[in-house]
C-alpha cells in the first residue's frame, strides 16, 4: 500500500530479487495520489480511496478479487494494525512494522521511545519533552545535559523535519542562507516560536557529534533476520554489518517487537559510544541503498512473506551476500507515464 519515500525503490528491489531467484511474484501497488512513477513499476496498480472510512472495504475487496497473499501497510501501519483481525481473517499476511499497537505508539513519540529504551537498559540519547515556549526558554537557560550543545525536533515527525541545532553564534540569516545546516541561534528560534502562536511539543536533546548510523532491518515478530547499517559521513554512506551501533540497533528492534522492514537510527556521543535516536516501524527512505551491499532487504522480505524462503534461508542469504560498499545519493530523473496500462478498477 501507499508508502513513504521508499515505495518505488521497494518495488524495484522486489522485482529484481524475484527475477534472480526465479520466483513467480506478482506485485500490486497502490497509492492515494496519481504517483505513476511508482505505480507504473508494479504488475498491477490501484488508486487507494482518499477517505479513510473506505479503506477497509478497499483492502478486503482487493484481497478477495485479486488473491493477494501479503500486504505491506506502508504509511498506514497504525491504522491497519487496528484492523489486523478483519484483514488477516481472509488468509492474507499483514505487515505493519510491529505486532501490537502499543509499540507503534511508543515509536511515534520520540520521548516515550527514549524513556522505554532507558527502562530496558539500552543506550539512548537523553530526551526532555517541552510543551511551551516558556518551558523551552527555561530549559535552555538551565543548560541541561552537563552544558552540552542542544538541539530540538518535534516529538512526532519524519524525515528530520523540524530538527534544529542551537548555536549562540549563528547569524540571524543562517536559517535562510544555509537551511541545510539546521543551525539557529536559540534566541531567534524562541522568538519565531513565540510569533508562530501554535507550539507543537518538542524533544530537547544534547547534540551528539556522531557519526550517525541508519540501520535497515528485516525483522520477523521481534527477531532480526537480516540487517545493513549505513554509516553517514558527509555526502557518503558506508554500508556495514557489524559494530556497536549495528548491534545496538538490533537490540532496539527486537525489544520493540518489530515486524517487517524497519529502521533504527543511532549517533555516537562525545565518548564515541552509539546512542539510540529513534526507531521507524517502516522502511527508511534509504533502504534501496542497501542493495549495493549485496543484501536485498525488500526482496528477502517479500519472498519470506510468500513463504518462498525460510527464516534461516533469509539469514544465511544475507550473511553470504554482504560486501562492504560506499554509496552516495544523487538527484535523478525518470520518464513519467501520464497514463497507466496496469491500473485495475478499484472494487
Amino acid at each position: 500500500m501507499e508508502g513513504l519515500s521508499s515505495q518505488r525503490d521497494m518495488i524495484l528491489a522486489i522485482k529484481s530479487f524475484a527475477e534472480i531467484r526465479g520466483a513467480d511474484v506478482t506485485i500490486f501497488a497502490s497509492h492515494r495520489n496519481e504517483r505513476n512513477e511508482i505505480l507504473s513499476l508494479a504488475d498491477c496498480a490501484f488508486l487507494e480511496p482518499k477517505d479513510e472510512t473506505e479503506r477497509l472495504s478497499f483492502i478486503l475487496t482487493t484481497v478477495k478479487t485479486q488473491g493477494i497473499h501479503a500486504i505491506h501497510a506502508g504509511r498506514h501501519g497504525r491504522w491497519c494494525e487496528n484492523y489486523r483481525h478483519e484483514i488477516e481473517s481472509l488468509g492474507v499476511k499483514l505487515t505493519t512494522g510491529t505486532v501490537n499497537v502499543e509499540s507503534l505508539l511508543i515509536a511515534d513519540d520520540k520521548v516515550s521511545f527514549a524513556h522505554e529504551m532507558e527502562k530496558l537498559g539500552l543506550a539512548v540519547v537523553p530526551s526532555i519533552r517541552v510543551s511551551s515556549v516558556d518551558e523551552l526558554r527555561q530549559q535552555i537557560a538551565a543548560a541541561p545535559f552537563s552544558g552540552a550543545p542542544l538541539c530540538v525536533k518535534p516529538v512526532t515527525g519524519i524525515y528530520g523535519m523540524g530538527f534544529w541545532r542551537f548555536d549562540d553564534s549563528a547569524s540571524p540569516m543562517a536559517v535562510f542562507t544555509h537551511p541545510e545546516r539546521r543551525v539557529v541561534a536559540p534566541d531567534h528560534y524562541l522568538h519565531a516560536q513565540s510569533e508562530a502562536g501554535n507550539f507543537a511539543p518538542l524533544v530537547l536533546m544534547p547534540y551528539l557529534p556522531g557519526p550517525e548510523y541508519s540501520v535497515d532491518m528485516l525483522v520477523e515478530k521481534g527477531k532480526v533476520l537480516a540487517a545493513v547499517a549505513r554509516r553517514k559521513a558527509g555526502a557518503l554512506q558506508y554500508l556495514e554489518n557489524s559494530g556497536e551501533a549495528y548491534q545496538l540497533a538490533i537490540a532496539c528492534a527486537e525489544s520493540m517487537q518489530a515486524d517487517g522492514l524497519v529502521n533504527v537510527q543511532t549517533r555516537h556521543n562525545d565518548d564515541g559510544i552509539p546512542q539510540l535516536l529513534e526507531i521507524n516501524m517502516r522502511p527508511s527512505g534509504g533502504i534501496g541503498y542497501t542493495r549495493f551491499s549485496g543484501v536485498n532487504l525488500p526482496g528477502l522480505f517479500a519472498l519470506r512473506q510468500l513463504e518462498l524462503l525460510s527464516a534461516q534461508q533469509v539469514a544465511e542469504l544475507a550473511a553470504e551476500a554482504f560486501e562492504p560498499a560506499t554509496v552516495r545519493t544523487i538527484t535523478d530523473v525518470v520518464r513519467y507515464q501520464t497514463t497507466l496500462s496496469n491500473r485495475l478498477q478499484e472494487g
